[in-house]
């Protein structure tokens, strides 16, 4: 290895053009795919920015550091790094919210290296081929969730055709669900969706180089460092091939691999699986995902700091990536999902510094988005209450912050532990909670039987009563509650639908729900209700244009929603609840946080 640093110090140094460090930086661009085609009044949904930042943490926090410090007296494995630029500073991070507006190539600081168009139209698409030949990345990284894979491929194919060297790399929840490899018999699982699947057999142009899938921040660190292993001075093409022959390379150089996953090389003869099985990463271990990037988005629910009509910022956190639950259509679930990166429930503290950082950079508010907040563990709840406020009591800045999470039912209503449930909701409103986001899936007996939310069948009793009870538990404590509704689980039926639709009107009557926001079933790979409805060739690639009623719902497309419920029955909750629920259906407040990240 030592030999090959030396050659590739020789060799950088002899390239013409920019002297100094900068020559040894290779351009890079992010982009978070999106889903909706319409600038229209349907619902615009961004994918999943968490996710993209968090895969970036340590690949920035790596280039950032390698060119504070520059080059090593001797050859080093980093002197090659993607040019990821510099961390925002204080007042960046305080002015800098809403959509970015600075070229890629122009932005200095590791924030402006995201192109996120939150829609994919014409306007984004020229939007998108304008940074490429501004910037003409080496490097193009993606992060798809699977209903927006299908835009991922186009924006592939735009890559190859207007920066034709540079290396397509595809992550994000789409390729979590569908490629999957397991360690007890060495075998490669890919779904018929997945990226690798799609290309293999022509129904996708061979537009993508690698797909990453696992853990994704040691994981991508780890291949962009086995790029700029093999990496020529200047615009030319990196061989896939010479990438994956160096990533053993580059695994073996620290003595330590960290991650799970898979890394899949295509080449232009076979699809190459790289299997990594190093120590898993604790969230702790991370950078923060916002270490990187500013607080963009502004949640319409958060409003105490009347900086906005269209709320306070709003910072996402996530205390686990997967749910313990085993909900039959959740693809994240812990039986689906293999991001289990996550904070230890005795790190509580650590979080709570997070949120200080997180003022620091001018958020005014934060929504945990964890499947459940803490996995439903109402001592680290406890715990982290009690971190927060003692945070608020050394810093007054803090002291308005304001912030939001997600619960269920059945953890609500732990009957063993009510007395527990009821201090802790004391304390998640003394430390600045006032909102809190329930799935209540549905409210007809018949559909949330077949479910799997009541795994531990605690409480036993009518789901229609649970849910008004936990509810009512809630608002007692002054939280606010807003609540999803998903259409087209097992037992649906119209009549089912209509029991839904009023039974959430009456709850809204009362005062129990502030927002309610109708989903349609979309089915994902690897849940346990796509395989029982026999969907395992789910069309997440064909190039079509969506429409009305299912642009007016997240992530539903004909092609994959539930075969419970035809078009009709779709506009019928698209107008029922509308007229049923009155404002309070799809409320500013929940459109509105996805504007930014």
């Amino acid at each position: 290895m030592a030999g090959r640093l030396s050659r590739r110090r020789e060799l950088f140094e002899r390239a013409d053009g920019t002297s100094g460090t900068d020559r040894y930086l290779f351009p890079i661009m992010a982009a978070l795919v999106p889903v909706a085609t319409s600038r229209g009044g349907e619902v615009a949904y961004p994918g999943d920015p968490m996710c993209l930042y968090s895969a970036l943490s340590l690949t920035v926090e790596r280039s950032v550091a390698r060119l504070e410090r520059g080059l090593a007296p001797q050859p080093s494995l980093d002197d090659v790094v993607p040019d990821w630029g510099r961390y925002p500073d204080a007042a960046y991070r305080r002015t800098e919210d809403g959509p970015r507006s600075v070229l890629i190539a122009d932005s200095p600081t590791t924030d402006g290296h995201v192109f996120d168009p939150r829609i994919w139209d014409d306007v984004a698409r020229q939007a998108f081929i304008t940074e490429l030949l501004a910037l003409r990345p080496k490097v193009l990284l993606l992060s798809s969730v699977s209903a927006g894979h299908r835009y991922a491929l186009e924006m592939a194919e735009l890559a190859r055709e207007h920066a034709p060297h540079c290396l397509v790399v595809l992550g994000g929840r789409h390729a979590d669900e569908t490629v999957r490899y397991q360690h007890a018999t060495s075998t490669a699982d890919l779904s018929w969706s997945s990226t690798v699947e799609v290309i293999r057999d022509g129904r996708a142009r061979p537009v993508v180089d690698f797909v990453v899938a696992g853990d994704g921040a040691p994981l991508l660190d780890l291949l962009l460092r086995a790029v700029g292993l093999v990496a020529t001075p200047g615009y030319g093409p990196t061989p896939v091939e010479e990438v994956l022959d160096a990533l053993p390379l580059v695994a073996a150089h620290d003595g330590t691999t960290k991650g799970v996953g898979s890394i899949v090389g295509l080449t232009a003869d076979e699809a190459v699986l790289v299997p990594v099985r190093g120590e898993r990463v604790n969230a702790s271990q991370l950078p923060s995902p916002y270490e990187a990037f500013s607080v963009r988005a502004r949640f319409g629910i958060f409003t105490r700091a009347e900086s906005s009509p269209l709320g306070s910022r709003t910072a996402h956190v996530m205390t686990l990536d997967a749910c313990p639950f085993k909900c039959t259509f959740c693809s994240e679930s812990i039986q689906v999902s293999q991001r289990p990166t996550r904070f230890a429930v005795s790190e509580t503290e650590h979080v709570a510094q997070r949120i200080g950082q997180l003022v620091d950079w001018g958020a005014e508010a934060a929504f945990f988005d964890d499947p459940v907040f803490w996995g439903g563990n109402w001592k680290a709840i406890t715990d982290f209450c009690h971190d927060l406020a003692r945070l608020q009591d050394r810093r007054p800045e803090a002291r308005s912050f304001e912030w939001g999470a997600q619960l269920t039912v059945d953890v609500v209503l732990n009957r063993a532990k009510a007395d527990e449930v009821g201090a802790a909701l004391d304390l998640m409103r003394e430390s600045g909670c006032t909102y809190i986001y329930i799935g209540i899936e549905s409210m007809a007996q018949q559909v949330m039987r077949n479910v799997g939310k009541n795994l531990l069948r605690r409480n036993p009793e009518a789901w229609v009563s649970k849910v008004r009870e936990a509810l009512n538990t809630i608002r007692s404590h002054g939280i606010r509650v807003g609540s999803s509704v998903l259409f087209g689980l097992d037992g649906e039926d119209r009549g089912t639908i209509e029991e839904t639709i009023e039974e959430i009107g009456r709850l809204i009557d009362d005062g129990l729900l502030i927002m309610a926001s109708p989903n349609i079933l979309t089915y994902h790979p690897g849940t346990a209700i796509t395989a029982a409805h026999g969907q395992d060739r789910l069309d997440y690639h064909s190039r079509k244009d969506n429409r009305p009623p299912y642009t007016y719902f997240e992530e539903a497309y004909p092609e994959v929603v539930s075969r419970l419920l035809d078009e009709d029955d779709i506009w019928f909750i698209h107008e029922a609840s509308a007229k049923r629920w009155g404002s309070t259906r799809n409320s500013a407040a929940e459109s509105v946080a996805s504007i930014g990240a």
